[in-house]
């Protein structure tokens, strides 16, 4: 948090859990405190979803736009902020303000990726597509981060490659909150723990 900051606590807002979807316009309109998850089943239960995602769901809408959304489908679907049509901003004054690229358009930009310093995003209007009927889940362990980096790097710049690409470090030990034991597995699979040569 910024020093002398503002946390600004919206649960006495009354469109706060507000999640209406129009499926002819292919938008859905969230309040700026609901979580993303919710979005995300609400939506499907039109078989949408929002374009582009973070990589953790329980966080407000309002929260992410005000920090870019950045996520592992970002190198496909551009950030979050890049998928909103529309913001109901807050401001300093103590005034709601609708705002868009062709209303408010200075407003808008300088809320989407601005930390919350030029306004809260109350409401944002958020672009939808048909949501997949399947998906293909593919994990990769690797022991040499050049290896991986090389790997995701042909996945992003593939145009036949997947739509989200992620990865995260495992410690080399048996803690169980940061080593291997850490990674979540089905009973049905394992993983192969890489030999390294001990320092």
């Amino acid at each position: 948090m910024a020093d002398h900051g503002l946390v600004i606590d919206m649960k006495s807002m009354g469109d706060n859990n507000r999640i209406d979807v129009n499926v002819a316009s292919m938008y859905v309109d969230v309040g700026g405190r609901v979580l993303w998850t919710d979005v995300l089943k609400r939506c499907l239960g039109y078989s949408l979803a929002p374009k582009s995602w973070t990589d953790y769901l329980d966080l407000t809408v309002g929260g992410t736009l005000s920090n870019a959304g950045i996520s592992g489908q970002a190198f496909r679907f551009r950030p979050q902020m890049s998928t909103v049509m529309e913001l109901e901003v807050g401001t300093g004054n103590g005034v709601k303000t609708v705002c868009s690229n062709s209303q408010n358009s200075d407003l808008f930009f300088s809320v989407l990726g601005g930390f919350g310093q030029f306004g809260i995003i109350t409401r944002a209007r958020i672009m939808l597509q048909h949501a997949a009927d399947m998906v293909r889940w593919i994990r990769v362990v690797y022991s040499e981060f050049n290896e991986f980096t090389r790997d995701a790097e042909l996945q992003i710049m593939s145009e036949e490659s997947f739509n989200y690409v992620e990865g995260f470090v495992i410690v080399n030990s048996d803690d169980p909150v940061t080593g291997w034991p850490s990674v979540p597995l089905a009973s049905n699979q394992y993983l192969t723990r890489p030999i390294y040569p001990k320092n």
